[in-house]
Order: structure tokens, then sequence, then C-alpha cells
């Protein structure tokens, strides 16, 4: 039972032990911070008048990129924005800053380049609540759609013959044999 109250005692100890230690270097930290000229006996004095000071509020983080691939419907060079329109019928537009980053892949590319009827992909950010207008933050890729298929041809390459299509020609001679005797 001794150990048991002994264990006890010594565990308390060392768990109470860092946070007395942080709390100490909390306010040694803040002391010099706050006032460096006042002097030393007037310093505890301080430290108890003052309330805790709430921490920093975290700084708004910044909205995240959204991937985006769409068809550039219609194009103002002017403005330099696209339009597309989405399944439901609204019109989306995608505005082209002096910060947007434009490539076609690896290699660099001008808003310019950009024709009526490409696809275009990249990233861009929200910029108002109804999802109608949007900030390009960068263009990765853009291309005019693939073509479809050709139809293929009509006449089909003659597969080679069935193991029972060969099989058949063998038997037809061995029945003339059968008539000679």
């Amino acid at each position: 039972m001794k150990k048991l109250l002994f264990t006890l005692a010594i565990t308390l100890a060392f768990a109470s032990t860092p946070a007395a230690f942080a709390q100490a270097k909390k306010k040694a930290a803040a002391a010099p911070a706050a006032a460096p000229a006042a002097p030393a006996a007037a310093a505890p004095a301080a430290e108890a008048a003052k309330p805790a000071e709430k921490p920093a509020a975290p700084a708004a983080k910044a909205p995240k990129p959204l991937p985006f691939s769409s068809t550039a419907d219609e194009i103002d060079a002017a403005g330099k924005s696209f339009t597309h329109a989405n399944a439901d019928g609204k019109k989306v537009k995608n505005v082209v800053t002096d910060k947007t980053e434009i490539k076609n892949g690896e290699a660099a590319a001008k808003f310019e380049d950009i024709k009526v009827g490409d696809k275009v992909s990249g990233l861009r950010l929200k910029k108002n609540a109804d999802g109608t207008e949007y900030e390009v933050v960068k263009i990765t890729k853009f291309a005019a759609p693939a073509a479809k298929k050709a139809d293929a041809p009509a006449e089909k390459k003659e597969k080679p013959a069935k193991k029972a299509d060969k099989a058949a020609p063998a038997a037809a001679p061995a029945a003339p044999a059968a008539e000679k005797k």
C-alpha cells in the first residue's frame, strides 16, 4: 500500500511540473515585452493587475481554388473572360486576370490563343454566391474538342475458317472410297 501511495505521489509531482514551468516561461516572456522600462519592483504588481491576454485570432483562410473543365462558348477579348453554359442553362463567366497563369500543357500561352469551342481546364475561385462568376487562377490546358472516330469500314476482313470447317473437306474424300468397294 505504501508503494502505491508513493507511486501516485511521484506521478502527480512529475505530471504537474511541466505545466508549472510552461506557465512560468509564459509570464517571463510576456513581462519584458509588455513593460521593458518599468522598474523590477513594479513588475509583479503589474502582472497581477493585468488580465490574461487572449491569443490572436487565426487569420481568415484564403479560399481554395476549385478545378474546372469547361467549353469556351463565348469569348470577351476586351474583358479577358470566357463564358460557358451549365447543364442547368446558367451562363458562367470565367474572368482571367493579370495574375492568371496560362499554359497549354507544358508550353506557355496567352489568353488570345483560346478560341470559341475550345475545352479549357484549370483552377478558379468563386466570386459570387450563385456560382455564375469565377476568377481563373490557372489555365493548364485548352484545345479544340476531339473529333469523333470515323465509322468502321463496311467490309470486314474474313476470319480464318473454324476447326469444324477444316474437318469437313477431309471427310469428303473418304466417302468416295467407300463407294468403290
